[in-house]
């Protein structure tokens, strides 16, 4: 049965936070540009998987780009490149960390 990954974690995790970041920065570049120029933005976050060496992980490669108004009849556009490696837990869920990572400190 598929379970839902937590897509606020996920994109924390992608990257080491980069693509998190990165996104933060595009909506609010865009989001200003449109305001001031008065014309339509564009953002896309396109994701590919692929199967790994490793049985329990997914390679996964994303491009962000976006295309922002500059002028009246110009725009700037940026298209920026990343990937990670994603294990895969019960039910499709991806993470950065095998579900079957022990905890180093126990509080035992």
């Amino acid at each position: 049965m598929t379970i839902s990954t937590n897509v606020e974690n996920f994109i924390g995790e992608v990257n080491g936070g980069t693509l998190a970041a990165q996104l933060g920065h595009v909506l609010s570049d865009v989001a200003e540009s449109v305001i001031a120029h008065e014309a339509g933005g564009e953002i896309t976050l396109k994701i590919k998987l692929a199967p790994s060496k490793n049985i329990s992980q997914v390679e996964l490669d994303y491009a962000l780009v976006y295309k922002a108004p500059k002028a009246k009849k110009g725009f700037r556009s940026e298209s920026t490149p990343g990937d990670t490696l994603m294990y895969v837990g019960k039910g499709g869920v991806l993470s950065t960390y095998p579900e079957t990572q022990k905890d180093l400190f126990n509080a035992e």
